[in-house]
Formats: C-alpha cells, structure tokens, sequence
C-alpha cells in the first residue's frame, strides 16, 4: 500500500471517528502504571511494524513509549528481526485547530535493541579486537509533526494521534558524513503511526 494511501485512510479516520463516541463518559483515576495511550508505527528505523504503549510525562513536555518491532524476514532479507525501543518525544509546541483538533511539531530520539541472534553487543571472539562496533544497539534521531483528535464523548479511547516522521539512525548519519560514498538524503527514511488514548 502506497504512502498516500495510508495518509488518506489516516486522515478518513481522524475527521469521521467521533461516529464511534459513546454518549457518555465515566472518568476513573488510573493508576500509576497504566499506560496513558497504545501505539502502532509502520517503519521509521525501529521495525517495519511497531507496537508498544506509552505515558505522557512531565505534564505532556515528554511522551515515553516502550515498543516491540518486527522486520520479517521477507523485508530484512536475511532472518527474522526482533527489537525493543525506548522512544522519546518532545512537542515543540501546540496550535489548535478549530474545537478539537492540535497540530504539534516533534523532535525526539529512540535507544533500539535487537534481540535477534543476526546482532550482538559485545565483539565475539571470532572477530579481532576493533574489528567491529557492537550492532545491537542503535540511536534513531526523528522529528515529525503530530495531529491529535479529543473525543467529545469516548467509548473507548479519550482521543488520538496520527504522526509522520523524517528520521535516521546515528551510525548512518556517520556514514553520510565521513564519507563520500553516501549521500545525506540516503541515510533518512519516514514513518508514520498512531496513539489511542485512554
């Protein structure tokens, strides 16, 4: 499925999903370590697919995910791979778009661990000393713009997000700058996803 598509279909959804709404809402205080919404992302460096859930911290200037990816085996062209994230966000800021709509601009970065057996984190001993850096472990730079919908009347969810992203993972982004054999625009790839609030 293309791109603009998905943008399409995202876009659908946002402006029609009050249809979904109960008449009415019961507010309960949550605890602690319940997560403040569930996310679904579609590439962006941490797994084709991503799933995880996430809080909203220090009065909404951070929003910290804990995520699952996958990249089958048909796309890595190589084995199945399987990786955890740690996925910060920073809004820039907030403009409201008529009674419930916010457009926010993001920066964030993500700390990713593959925990397939294609990767490791320390050298193994068939490789000499400095041959290679540890592979499993990857910094992913990003920034994006997020577009959140509050629900007047929640069934399930309070509201949600659809995000873009422009990002790189530092290792590429090295590449790109040490060396002449890869451009800058290579090294960036986009991603695009979704937040349920509860």
């Amino acid at each position: 499925m293309k791109i603009k598509n998905i943008l399409v279909i995202a876009i659908t959804l946002l402006l029609f999903s009050n249809i979904y709404a109960q008449e009415e809402s019961i507010v309960k205080e949550k605890s602690w370590y319940v997560p403040d919404y569930v996310k679904a992302q579609f590439a962006g460096n941490i797994g084709l697919f991503s799933v995880g859930a996430g809080y909203q911290l220090f009065d909404k200037v951070l929003y910290s995910e804990l995520l699952y990816g996958f990249v089958p085996k048909s796309a890595s062209k190589a084995d199945d791979i399987h990786l955890i994230t740690i996925k910060n966000t920073f809004p820039l800021f907030r403009k409201k778009i008529g009674d419930n709509l916010t457009l926010t601009p993001i920066a964030g970065i993500a700390t990713t661990l593959d925990i397939g057996t294609t990767s490791f984190t320390t050298l193994p001993k068939k490789y000499p000393e400095g041959y290679y850096v540890p592979t499993a472990i990857h910094f992913t730079l990003f920034g994006g713009v997020m577009l959140h919908k509050d629900f007047k009347k929640p069934k399930l969810f309070k509201g949600v997000d659809f995000y873009a992203e422009l990002g790189t993972v530092e290792t590429y982004l090295w590449y790109a700058l040490a060396t002449k054999e890869v451009d800058l625009v290579d090294v960036f790839s986009t991603s695009i996803g979704v937040n349920f609030y509860f």
